[in-house]
């Protein structure tokens, strides 16, 4: 086997997963929480969200994966707080025989706080389509992320009006019929009632760099164009 044959030998599978359960320990006291998470990996992509008990706010973050002995390598390029460079975070993953387990050691948040955690994932679905990857929607004062992979959807939504900034955030799986649509059924988001949302998209690639998708909205036709991250 090849050198790089055999550092993708254990590698990640591509797919949507769910956190179980998470043990964080800060300042040597060890706390465990239960909450609704999802992350996706596909194409070298990743993206994550969720409503952090800790922080008391959102939490979610896309970017470049790579895959290097057992670690991935966490490069984000956009959070809940807009575009983001010069960040890396080495993620010490072990496969496990439904998901993966994480471990990431000294994750420092905003306001200075420091602490470790391990995180335990299950598998959701590691089905693809031909709309799976990270893409973005930018238009003056507005970022809508997108990431599509293993039957479910993540969607990260940052407006900026002057110093004012709003956030959101919604993620669920999605199921794609044979006359072109896509059901989306909201799992979890930042809005309460999220999780019995559905949606009917049209959704259609222009190249393969480019995401048209269309679905109505209080009876009016959006039609957004996101690029491939």
């Amino acid at each position: 086997m090849s050198k790089e044959a055999n550092q993708y030998a254990n590698a990640l599978p591509d797919g949507a997963y769910l956190i179980d359960k998470v043990k964080v320990t800060e300042h040597g006291k060890i706390k465990h929480y239960d909450r609704d998470q999802i992350k996706i990996f596909t194409q070298g992509r990743f993206m994550y969200a969720f409503n952090n008990a800790l922080t008391q706010s959102i939490d979610a973050g896309a970017g470049i994966a790579t895959w290097r002995d057992g670690v991935m390598i966490e490069v984000p390029t956009v959070n809940h707080d807009g575009p983001v460079a010069g960040l890396s975070f080495d993620v010490a993953i072990e496969l496990t025989a439904n998901g993966f387990d994480q471990s990431i050691k000294g994750f420092t948040y905003e306001d200075g706080r420091c602490v470790d955690m391990l995180e335990h994932w299950g598998t959701a679905s590691t089905q693809s389509s031909e709309y799976d990857g990270l893409w973005q929607l930018n238009t003056d004062g507005y970022t809508e992320t997108r990431m599509i992979g293993g039957g479910h959807f993540i969607w990260l939504q940052v407006a900026s009006a002057g110093a004012e900034c709003s956030t959101g955030f919604g993620f669920g799986k999605i199921q794609f019929q044979s006359d072109g649509t896509a059901i989306e059924t909201g799992m979890t988001g930042s809005e309460p009632g999220y999780g019995e949302v559905q949606n009917s998209v049209t959704m259609q690639t222009n190249g393969s760099n480019q995401l048209i998708r269309s679905h109505l909205f209080d009876g009016e036709l959006i039609i957004q164009t996101f690029i491939r991250v």
